[in-house]
């Protein structure tokens, strides 16, 4: 099946006296029709909420004059995303704010299960059955490279590219 995603990774790591280098894929090809691409931009601030709503249009080659588009919903299972902390509030206005995202419902900045994205970073990962409706996103104020306070930094503009299940297929 066409329209597979995939995602490249290479990470330096150790000291500088015994740098080594860790590099990978991370792919995914839709499995049936049920699976499907979403794209949008979503703003992240400092309450917890889902980071792809009920209703976001699927992206569809054809959009139907009828107004009959494909939407998510909290069912929808994550099969394959990819979100991007723009580093900004609006697109245009900086911020050094992270995000942590939550695959287990409501986000915090001390999430165990947390995913944490700081400014400018990008993270892509695949999940076995989360879905929607558990996927949620705060934004963090960082202190040292990690989230440090419950406070609200404001606004965190994020870019989201999902392959997603629809379950109503």
């Amino acid at each position: 099946m066409a329209d597979k995603a995939t995602g490249n990774i290479s990470s330096s790591i150790m000291s500088d006296f015994s740098k080594m280098t860790l590099g990978g894929t991370l792919s995914y090809e839709p499995a049936n029709a049920g699976d499907k691409w979403v794209y949008l931009e979503t703003i992240a601030d400092g309450t917890s909420s889902l980071l792809v709503q009920a209703g976001a249009q699927y992206s569809e080659r054809y959009v139907r004059t009828d107004g009959t588009e494909t939407e998510t919903a909290t069912g929808d299972i994550v099969r394959w995303i990819a979100v991007k902390n723009t580093g900004t509030t609006d697109g245009s206005t900086a911020t050094s704010s992270g995000v942590v995202l939550s695959l287990e419902g409501s986000a915090a900045y001390n999430n165990t299960d947390g995913i944490f994205i700081d400014s400018g970073e990008i993270v892509a990962f695949k999940t076995a059955a989360t879905t929607l409706n558990t996927l949620s996103a705060i934004s963090v104020t960082v202190t040292n490279g990690i989230p440090a306070s419950p406070s609200s930094p404001g606004d965190v503009l994020l870019q989201v590219a999902a392959i997603l299940d629809d379950v109503s297929v």
